[in-house]
């Protein structure tokens, strides 16, 4: 082959070449729509990570709409799973639960780790409303769609916990908060905003544990738990959570005699709730 023939072939594969690596670089279009979508789901979580619940209903709902609109029904059920977690916040059991409905009655069934979600999501709701009845049927629903190796599974062995303590089996209700916690979905890490989403079930896991060993008379040991639980919630950020945690070891405390402990946390546990209150517009 000649030179020249080789210098032209050279050249056409590096044009090839160039051409390859500008398509791979091109990324693909994203309609105006969903980036409406998907900013508002941005918008909406980062509102509802500090307490301003009204922002990110008001958010939530544009991307609702937004999904809805282009019959995004993924889209649409982690929406409306978003926005009954803040209607469950602001206190709107029912309206929670009617986001929620919407999403197991689809007529388009969701992905199973969906479906997961949201009968979770029902059950908590009806044991915030004590139907335990309700919230146990739910949480057999997701059972049967959940494995023991499921992303799920601790936050539903953790649901159980609260179930059986809502029905006065406090050392069943222990067992199984301590079985959440030795599973591998909810090891503890650190720092604990390495794994937040484990972090916080790990923390429900601790919660559960405390106030179970309570009901049992074991305040030590109720009192240590809520201490990590707080360590771990304000860590995330988790400010509904962490004044239950702060309650806890304020009865705890109490419960042990300690009474300058119990009223140290007291205090920071009514300070804590006139704070969550102010930041959703409850209270001057």
């Amino acid at each position: 082959m000649s030179t020249r023939w080789h210098r032209r072939l050279t050249a056409a594969g590096l044009l090839t070449l160039l051409c390859l690596l500008c398509a791979c670089a091109h990324k693909p279009a994203v309609s105006p729509a969903a980036t409406l979508a998907q900013t508002s789901t941005q918008h909406g979580a980062q509102a509802f990570a500090r307490g301003d619940l009204a922002s990110a209903q008001r958010d939530y709902t544009t991307a609702l709409q937004v999904y809805e609109s282009l019959g995004d029904a993924p889209g649409r059920a982690a929406s409306l799973l978003s926005l009954a977690r803040v209607a469950a916040q602001a206190g709107h059991i029912d309206q929670a639960l009617a986001a929620v409905n919407q999403v197991l009655v689809d007529p388009s069934p969701p992905a199973i780790s969906t479906l997961i979600t949201a009968h979770g999501r029902a059950a908590a709701l009806y044991l915030a409303k004590s139907d335990v009845i309700r919230a146990d049927q739910h949480l057999a629903q997701a059972g049967a769609l959940c494995s023991a190796s499921c992303a799920d599974a601790g936050a539903l062995t953790v649901l159980r916990a609260r179930s059986a303590l809502a029905q006065q089996q406090p050392a069943l209700a222990l067992k199984l908060a301590s079985d959440a916690l030795g599973m591998p979905m909810l090891v503890a890490s650190a720092p604990p905003t390495l794994k937040p989403q484990a972090s916080a079930e790990r923390a429900n896991a601790l919660r559960v544990q405390a106030q179970a060993q309570a009901v049992l008379g074991q305040h030590g040991a109720a009192t240590s738990a809520a201490a990590a639980a707080l360590e771990l919630d304000r860590a995330l950020g988790l400010a509904d959570r962490v004044l239950l945690d702060l309650q806890l070891l304020a009865q705890g405390h109490r419960a042990l005699g300690s009474n300058a402990q119990a009223q140290q946390y007291q205090a920071l546990a009514d300070r804590a709730q006139a704070a969550g209150l102010a930041l959703r517009g409850d209270a001057p």
